[in-house]
């Protein structure tokens, strides 16, 4: 390999200007005599960022949206050989096993066969690979080409270390500046583990529990599972989930936080912007009852089913609820059962403290935000 300071140059100032990735992707290609190469980030168990040399820019985007990038197993193959290294295909796999990969029957079919990557685990506790392609028909990787490959990894290495720390700073500069105007903030990955957190989320201690590998979760089990279920919606590869807002309750079900989850939109062209969701935690404690379109919003009601919620929590009884609106006691009675369910409330009396724990709160309309 020719002399690698100019490229190993350009590789750090591509931390600073992500706009270059594509041709210092193109030069590592050329200098490996390889059709293409790229550079992928992966956080949770999918691909969450990418930069490719521009020769297969569409046909690698396409491929890493796809099914077939779920079924590979060549990244799991590549983390689990471990080395601090670039690894070629024979190194990874029996020539059956590779041939038999989803990855290699797309590669395949676009003209691509042997290949070499290297994996890069970050203190973030994301992932990096760098990986090059040649055309079918052209030799595999040799030790010595494995070697001079080897020279750029370090450099490889550094350079995705920085754009994740610098990703991770922005991070917690915006959950910081959340706390100025007095809201508790915390940036989850799509597995509940927190990016960033305000001095006010870790003052929530009465509802939020921090857990091994820096998860988060909630101590109200029921709005904890939601939590799982909501941030994963929002900030799982491909997602299209838009904002949701639910209670969580104290141990003592005294006192509630309306939790507000709200994607955060990414741009794959930057590596680190995908895979994450803002939770904002909004403290709700006036004894006033609200709104029935926000009952519907905050626990997912049918319009009949918030007008009964807001009447029995006003203390009028199933009968006069019934007598007011011309319906049956027992279609009354039926629509109360599903909002105590829905509630996560056994009493009427539990009902009324629950919503009116909640009147001052005003979820995020649907919709995305982007840090």
């Amino acid at each position: 390999m020719r002399d690698i300071e100019p490229l190993c140059e350009r590789i750090y100032n591509a931390t600073m200007d992500a706009e270059s990735w594509p041709e210092v992707l193109e030069e590592l290609a050329a200098v490996s005599g390889c059709a293409w190469a790229a550079l992928l980030t992966r956080r949770s168990d999918s691909w969450m960022g990418w930069r490719i040399s521009p020769a297969a820019e569409r046909a690698v985007d396409a491929y890493l949206r796809s099914d077939s990038a779920k079924r590979s197993i060549t990244t799991e193959r590549l983390f689990a050989f471990d080395r601090a290294g670039f690894a070629s295909d024979e190194d990874l796999f029996s020539e059956d096993e590779y041939r038999a990969d989803a990855f290699v029957e797309w590669a395949t079919a676009h003209g691509f066969y042997h290949g070499a990557a290297t994996g890069i685990r970050l203190n973030t506790g994301d992932l990096a690979v760098v990986q090059v392609m040649r055309r079918t028909g052209e030799e595999p990787f040799g030790a010595a080409e494995l070697q001079s490959l080897d020279r750029l990894r370090p450099h490889l290495a550094r350079a995705a270390m920085l754009a994740a720390r610098w990703k991770m700073e922005r991070l917690r500069t915006a959950a910081e500046a959340l706390a100025l105007v007095g809201i508790p903030a915390a940036v989850l990955t799509a597995d509940c583990r927190v990016m960033a957190a305000n001095s006010l989320a870790e003052g929530l201690g009465e509802h939020l529990v921090w857990s091994a590998q820096d998860r988060l979760a909630l101590l109200d089990d029921r709005a904890s599972a939601k939590l799982r279920q909501q941030v994963f919606a929002c900030a799982h590869f491909g997602s299209t989930a838009s904002a949701s807002s639910f209670p969580a309750w104290d141990a003592g079900h005294t006192a509630a936080v309306i939790v507000h989850v709200i994607p955060l939109t990414g741009d794959r062209r930057e590596l680190f912007d995908g895979g994450l969701a803002l939770a904002v935690f909004a403290p709700a404690g006036s004894p006033n009852l609200p709104d029935c379109d926000l009952i519907r919003e905050l626990f997912d009601l049918t319009a009949a089913e918030a007008r009964v919620a807001a009447q029995l929590a006003s203390g009028r009884s199933v009968e006069e609820i019934a007598g007011a609106h011309n319906v049956s006691a027992s279609t009354v009675r039926s629509q109360t059962k599903s909002i105590l369910h829905k509630v996560g409330a056994h009493r009427q009396a539990e009902l009324a403290a629950r919503l009116g724990s909640a009147s001052t709160i005003r979820p995020p309309r649907n919709g995305n935000s982007s840090i």
